[in-house]
């Protein structure tokens, strides 16, 4: 597969929404285009006016990356959206646009722009005007140890850090008696989505987010056009603040897949939803990914190390059940085997 294009305008300025505060964000976006063996140069804005302005953001055979700016909206050729996080001050994309990526997405990472590019295709449209909304729902319970109670607290200080990021953003908790199917969860939050935009994001009850999070997901999710995807949380020691997507990049991405986003109609909820699976067992969110296919090649939570019941004799009985439940949907060990190494005698 080959690109087409012969040559890219790059423009981050103006003045409402100017990309800028960050040199790695233009810096990889040269790394991209070059690794690409596309020529390139930056914009030089000019007061000629709207006519030469148009003309020269509607050259042919050109690829542009722009910010939600004035050429953005007068571009009509293949481009990719450079935007801020908060969802409610970005550009709504066009038909021409190829990418949705925010400044922390391209600061991070450039591998992403070059998918986008060779792929070529236009992202997924908005429905209508209305904004659309993330609902986070978790498993609520109430624990007498301090370690939990500390993870959970520092799980939601940080939602809250994000609600007032991304104002469309919200949380919601599933009450149950018990250890909970993760699908009773899935299918109570499934019932919040009322637009088709809305995404969905189920995770455990001790996971942090950045507040960047949700932006991210989405853009992911609109520039490839997918109902769903997960992603692996990082694994920090100790968590004496909120930490922010820069400061969670440094640590590798741990095995565990703790945050899932599905759209209401997701291809994959189905299967998903069949299969009683018992939360904070082995396997269901393996299996969950299993269904899935699409991982999200971008670190946005983060969780405090810990001791599982899942690794012990207290998660047996739950942990065959799981188990028995994978292997008669079909998903096979492979499932419990990739993830953690895992291997049971006990007949099932």
């Amino acid at each position: 597969m080959h690109h087409h294009f012969k040559k890219a305008v790059i423009n981050l300025d103006g003045h409402s929404n100017k990309v800028a505060g960050d040199e790695n964000i233009l810096l990889n976006i040269c790394r991209c285009l070059k690794m690409l063996g596309i020529p390139f140069n930056i914009y030089d804005p000019n007061i000629r006016g709207f006519k030469i302005l148009k003309d020269a953001m509607n050259e042919p055979d050109t690829l542009y990356i722009l910010n939600d700016s004035l050429q953005y909206h007068l571009c009509d050729m293949p481009c990719i959206l450079i935007t801020r996080s908060p969802s409610w001050v970005q550009g709504a994309p066009k038909p021409n646009t190829i990418g949705i990526i925010t400044k922390e997405m391209i600061s991070s990472d450039y591998s992403y722009m070059m998918a986008l590019i060779y792929r070529n295709q236009t992202v997924r449209q908005f429905s209508d005007y209305f904004a659309a909304r993330t609902y986070l729902v978790v498993n609520d319970y109430i624990s007498e140890n301090m370690d939990v109670m500390h993870r959970h607290s520092m799980a939601m200080i940080t939602w809250n850090h994000l609600s007032k990021q991304d104002i469309h953003f919200s949380t919601s908790f599933h009450q149950s008696n018990g250890l909970p199917f993760v699908n009773d969860i899935l299918r109570e939050g499934l019932e919040l989505l009322s637009h088709p935009d809305d995404i969905l994001l189920i995770s455990n009850r001790d996971i942090c987010l950045v507040n960047e999070s949700t932006s991210i997901i989405r853009a992911y999710m609109d520039s490839l056009n997918l109902d769903c995807c997960y992603a692996r949380r990082v694994n920090v020691s100790g968590i004496p603040h909120v930490l922010s997507y820069s400061d969670i990049q440094k640590y590798p991405a741990a095995p565990g897949l703790d945050l899932f986003a599905f759209r209401k109609n997701a291809s994959c909820l189905q299967s998903i939803l069949d299969a009683d699976l018992y939360l904070g067992r082995i396997g269901w969110d393996g299996f969950w990914a299993d269904k899935m296919k699409h991982e999200l090649p971008f670190k946005v939570c983060y969780h405090q190390e810990h001791h599982s019941d899942w690794t012990t004799q207290k998660g047996k009985k739950e942990n065959l059940h799981n188990m028995k439940t994978i292997s008669e949907k079909g998903a096979g060990f492979g499932v419990l085997h990739d993830q953690w190494g895992v291997h049971y005698s006990q007949p099932i």
